[in-house]
């Protein structure tokens, strides 16, 4: 085993000597604007120095707090948008509904008022929602004029989210990866999920995985493992550098 692992290693710095790009990785982390008590401190995640993408919820108790103080951390900054369950849609698979359409219209102008800084938006959750075609083509046509790019959750492997962003003309991204499960958020099984990511990458030439800010084992997996694959020759960037456009 130890054999393999030296050289896996090996093979990324030789890449690197021979000028090949370094696999990237993008590490986003979802739902700030919401703590407890019981959570990872906010401030914990605001002294991370290496490149981190952060989502805010709107009309969270802490939106407009998170966004500052991430910004002023001098991490990327975009709106974690939730469609379904938040939002009461009916979702036909044939149209856009004009009621469920006001309501994500109605949410996405409040977003962009509380989170002006966003440089992106990806969805939380938003099962049903990701899967419409009718409705994601709707918002991406909105979503267009913000100037902003697009991250696929990517929480159902049935969502048609990217394809319509790319439709529309709107950068965007795919999540691999989630660092966590139900029930499954230890430190032991984070850190197995980056392992995962940067293997992908090594493969693929880069990845994106989201983890959630309020567990004590994504953060520690996170703190412990990222440098340990930045001195393998991972390189981790902000989510807008993965983007197709």
């Amino acid at each position: 085993m130890r054999r393999i692992w030296l050289a896996a290693v090996l093979s990324i710095f030789g890449a690197a000597a021979n000028g090949a790009a370094a696999p990237r990785i993008a590490v986003v982390i979802d739902d700030f604007g919401l703590t407890y008590k019981k959570n990872v401190p906010d401030e914990k995640w605001y002294e991370i120095k290496w490149p981190v993408t952060y989502a805010v919820m709107p009309e969270s108790p802490r939106t407009r707090e998170a966004a500052r103080r991430i910004q002023e951390a001098g991490q990327e900054l975009i709106i974690h948008f939730p469609f379904d369950p938040f939002l009461s849609l009916t979702l036909p698979k044939d149209r856009v509904e004009a009621d469920d359409f006001a309501k994500v219209e109605a949410l996405l102008e409040k977003a962009f008022a509380q989170v002006p800084q966003a440089v992106g938006l990806n969805n939380h959750r938003s099962y049903l929602a990701t899967r419409n075609r009718p409705l994601m083509k709707a918002f991406m046509e909105r979503l267009k004029k913000r100037n902003v790019y697009f991250l696929d959750s990517f929480v159902s492997p049935k969502s048609v989210a990217f394809d319509e962003a790319r439709a529309a003309g709107i950068p965007a991204a795919k999540n691999w990866i989630f660092l966590e499960e139900p029930k499954r958020y230890s430190k032991e099984f984070a850190t197995a999920m980056l392992r995962r990511c940067a293997a992908r990458a090594r493969r693929q030439g880069s990845c994106i995985v989201i983890g959630h800010h309020y567990y004590h084992g994504t953060y520690e997996g996170l703190v412990e493992e990222v440098p340990r694959l930045q001195a393998e020759g991972f390189e981790f960037v902000f989510a807008s550098e993965l983007l197709q456009k």
